[in-house]
């Protein structure tokens, strides 16, 4: 017999609430689901993907699943990021063979285990090489940035500038920490692949790092060094903050002449001597434009090359090593293509760079006043200075020709007197021929992982942990002035802790020798401000109040004796009856105060007990006392 079912009840509409999770929602499920995104957009912030999560499925997921699902997603396109560090011997025999003449160093450490672990890796192609030798001004910035992937790191950067002033990369590397040692291995190999041995005719640019310092001391000793102004202005703010000390301090480092950064400094030094000191025990070597040397034909003030590139390569930071490499890898030779590209078209001697800055050198030269000496020798008088240019020399007073390679204003002034051309006054190195030269050499293309030749080198481990000295920060880093300006918290001062025992602040019952003490009463309310500018306010109000007092009780007459009198003639007339024959009751007696024998006539009224608290005067409301009046009477008919 076949079993059949019958339906009694059927209830199409529902009356239950709505649940927007599920269990079945898992982060496997979500990083198959969304792979190609995370591919297409690595930075995908997990508010973003939890809201498009929500908005397909109608379900809320937590943090952690979203975390989980990102970390998946990366793990399928990447692949597990130890495992990489076993070919970084086949990465750097790769290099070699597909780009011959460049360099790839790799350094590992030797433990306990035989297994070798990764220390450092360093890599320069041999293009980049060349175009700086051919095209670049002698100016690198090096610098370092944190690698964000599961395991720990540091990626080092020398950057330099092109005709056009823009960013060149020269070399990178991985290294395991920032400190002397390894920004020494670092620059020792890079002074070996450009040519400059001990940094002669260098200019480097630094944010003072760890151990940077020591580091140029001992590998590139003759090197011109520069500090970022900017980092030092943050360290000098945190001491001496204001936009007076802003202002003066940005015009010391700007000025072209040791006369205007003298007088810069000594206005700080009347502002406060303890400031003057901090910037003078800095030689102005490192970071007064009067002060550079001219051989690298640039006014740079700041270290924008290194923030710049630190920013482009954001994206790779958080990726295994070998595809991070690979990464900066393709982007600088996508980036050099492109740039070998877009000059082929324009038609110049110079850059454009060149044309801006001569733009707003003729509208700055249009103030000069030129007065011929002799020959090629000019006098230039301005507004506020005057100074000396030689055409043949191609020297100013001001040191901005010489320090940039473009004319300044003043030489400008001069040039266009003689009805010259003032390109034919441009630095070479501003010229489309050495921006050429810059990129020509091109970094050649490498096939995949897979591709690659096998060494029988042992294949390493991933970096060991390294444990830093010193408690690890409980609080993030500490902001500048102006960031995050529109989180505003106020931190309140913390209370101090008062004794159980004595009732003193500052200790506890456990380390408390004093006698036991009682705790005096407060009054209730807060205790008035002491700050100066609220006890001079406060001191404001009340003169005001006082002086508005004086002159009401001089214009005003006093009215309290005819008050007094109307109001004991009010309490002492005898009641009024309103009908002809009604009851009249008895004098009224007070049963608090009065005798025995003794009538309300002879009894003092109200009327008298009031008049003696009376006020003499008419007071602010603020300022008036309070009365010290007795109990309402009793009154009994």
């Amino acid at each position: 017999m076949e079993e059949t079912f019958q339906i009694k009840s059927l209830r199409l509409k529902h009356t239950c609430g709505v649940v927007h999770s599920s269990s079945k929602i898992t982060s496997e499920w979500l990083a198959e689901k969304y792979l190609e995104e995370w591919r297409s957009e690595p930075y995908w912030r997990l508010v973003k993907f939890r809201e498009r999560v929500y908005k397909e499925t109608g379900l809320h997921i937590g943090y952690y699943k979203s975390w989980f699902a990102r970390a998946r997603a990366k793990l399928i396109l990447y692949g597990d990021a130890a495992d990489e560090y076993a070919a970084v011997y086949d990465y750097g025999y790769a290099i070699l063979q597909y780009n011959p003449g460049s360099s790839a160093y790799v350094q590992c450490q030797i433990r306990d285990n035989p297994t070798p672990f990764f220390q450092r890796l360093y890599v320069c192609f041999e293009a980049l090489k060349v175009g700086f030798k051919n095209g670049c001004r002698p100016l690198i910035g090096v610098d370092g940035c944190h690698l964000k992937g599961a395991h720990p790191g540091m990626i080092l950067v020398a950057v330099s500038k092109d005709g056009n002033n823009n960013i060149f990369p020269v070399a990178w590397a991985v290294v395991e920490v920032e400190n002397a040692d390894s920004w020494t291995w670092f620059l020792d190999l890079l002074m070996k692949d450009i040519g400059h041995h001990d940094g002669e005719g260098l200019t480097l640019m630094s944010d003072r790092q760890k151990g940077l310092l020591d580091a140029i001391s001992v590998v590139s000793s003759k090197a011109e060094v520069r500090f970022c102004a900017r980092h030092i202005w943050a360290n000098f703010k945190n001491k001496f903050s204001g936009t007076a000390y802003k202002d003066l301090f940005w015009a010391a480092a700007r000025s072209t002449t040791k006369h205007w950064h003298d007088s810069y400094m000594a206005e700080i030094k009347e502002l406060n001597e303890d400031a003057y000191n901090y910037l003078s025990d800095i030689p102005p070597v490192h970071w007064c434009r009067h002060a550079f040397g001219s051989n690298s034909r640039s006014n740079m003030l700041l270290n924008n090359l290194c923030e710049t590139f630190n920013a482009v390569i954001r994206e790779a930071r958080d990726k295994p090593i070998i595809t991070c490499l690979d990464w900066i890898r393709r982007y600088v030779m996508r980036r050099n293509a492109e740039k070998w590209e877009g000059i082929q078209k324009y038609e110049g001697r110079f850059m454009p760079f060149v044309e801006k800055v001569l733009a707003w050198v003729y509208e700055a030269s249009l103030n000069c006043i030129v007065c011929p000496s002799r020959l090629d020798e000019w006098e230039v008088e301005t507004a506020f200075d005057r100074h000396v240019v030689d055409l043949k020399e191609l020297t100013c007073t001001c040191f901005r020709w010489e320090l940039t390679g473009i004319p300044c204003p003043h030489a400008y002034a001069c040039i266009v007197k003689k009805r010259w051309r003032p390109e034919d006054f441009v630095h070479e190195c501003y010229s489309k021929a050495k921006y050429l030269a810059t990129y020509s050499p091109h970094i050649k293309p490498m096939p995949g992982m897979k591709q690659w030749k096998k060494t029988d080198l042992p294949r390493p481990l991933p970096p060991l942990l390294r444990k830093m000295p010193g408690r690890p920060k409980s609080h993030k880093r500490k902001k500048e002035a102006g960031e995050d300006a529109e989180e505003r918290f106020v931190k309140r001062g913390k209370k101090p802790n008062n004794c159980s025992n004595c009732k003193q602040p500052g200790h506890n019952k456990r380390k408390c020798n004093n006698p036991p003490g009682v705790i005096q009463p407060k009054e209730p309310g807060r205790d008035p401000s002491k700050n100066p500018w609220v006890v001079a306010d406060r001191n404001k109000r009340a003169a005001r109040v006082l002086r508005r007092y004086n002159a009401e009780s001089v214009t005003q007459p006093r009215q309290q004796n005819s008050s007094a009198a109307t109001m004991q003639q009010t309490f002492n007339a005898p009641p009024q009856s309103s009908q002809t024959g009604s009851y009249q009751p008895p004098p009224l007696s007070q049963t608090s105060s009065q005798q025995p024998g003794q009538t309300a006539s002879q009894h003092p009224g109200p009327s008298s007990q009031t008049s003696t608290h009376q006020p003499q005067t008419s007071l602010p409301p603020k300022l008036r006392p309070k009365l010290q009046t007795t109990k309402k009477p009793v009154w009994h008919i």
